[in-house]
């Protein structure tokens, strides 16, 4: 089973960058990018993106993001479309972070139906019909469904084809229980973007031209951190 061509699988390590936008527009952040010096201009069609987070029932992925460890993993399975119903190619992607760099993995799924009351005996299910190597499905076991998180996505590329700009917008959370996966949900401000750049770590020198040319500063922003935050507001600090 070959991994659906809209997924991209990285096997050498790139830079994510965030800038974030708030109290912004989108017609904003789209003239940021058309007049920057990388001369940025859109590539691929516009869609949603749905991502469910695995993370340890102790929240193990939250902490090591939340407080910045140098190595790190995270565990989601994403696909593109309709939030709810009848999923069709889902992939079930690892990130692995090394400081600021990362790669990400990545292993196609059985499609499924998501409805309320999607249990982790589903998910076993899913888990089991799908081709995952022995490794995956330990790493699975140890893991529960803790949140899904939806939102628009844009794409950009610069003139040199060396830089690539992500516009996600139209942010919304749901709450997973790992037992019962009832899902309720809450949404971010309409004016919160995020820019998000990705390029090969070979181009990180080359990367200031685009950078200094943004009126807004590299910041920090995890959708993962976010969203289990705005559900568990104890954990915020």
């Amino acid at each position: 089973m070959s991994t659906p061509a809209t997924y991209t699988v990285l096997e050498t390590a790139r830079f994510e960058r965030k800038f974030v936008l708030e109290n912004s527009s989108l017609s904003f952040a789209k003239m940021l990018l058309k007049t920057n010096v990388g001369v940025f201009s859109p590539i691929y069609e516009k869609r949603r993106i749905n991502n469910i987070y695995f993370d340890t029932p102790n929240l193990t992925s939250y902490y090591e993001n939340h407080f910045g460890k140098s190595e790190r993993t995270k565990i989601r399975i994403r696909w593109y479309g309709e939030t709810f119903g009848a999923i069709e190619e889902p992939v079930l992607e690892i990130k692995l972070k090394f400081g600021a760099a990362g790669k990400k993995k990545s292993f196609p799924l059985k499609g499924f139906k998501l409805t309320d009351g999607f249990s982790r005996k589903d998910w076993d299910t899913v888990f089991q019909a799908s081709d995952l190597p022995e490794n995956v499905r330990a790493e699975l076991k140890r893991n529960v469904p803790t949140l899904l998180n939806t939102y628009q996505r844009e794409y950009y590329q610069s003139f040199d084809q060396l830089f690539r700009f992500t516009v996600d917008y139209n942010m919304s959370f749901h709450n997973v229980k790992s037992l019962t996966s009832s899902f309720n949900e809450k949404s971010l401000p309409e004016n919160t973007i995020i820019l998000e750049l990705k390029y090969d770590v070979k181009d990180d020198k080359a990367v200031k031209k685009i950078t200094k040319a943004l009126p807004v500063r590299l910041g920090k922003f995890s959708k993962y951190i976010r969203g289990v935050e705005i559900f568990n507001p104890h954990l915020a600090v």
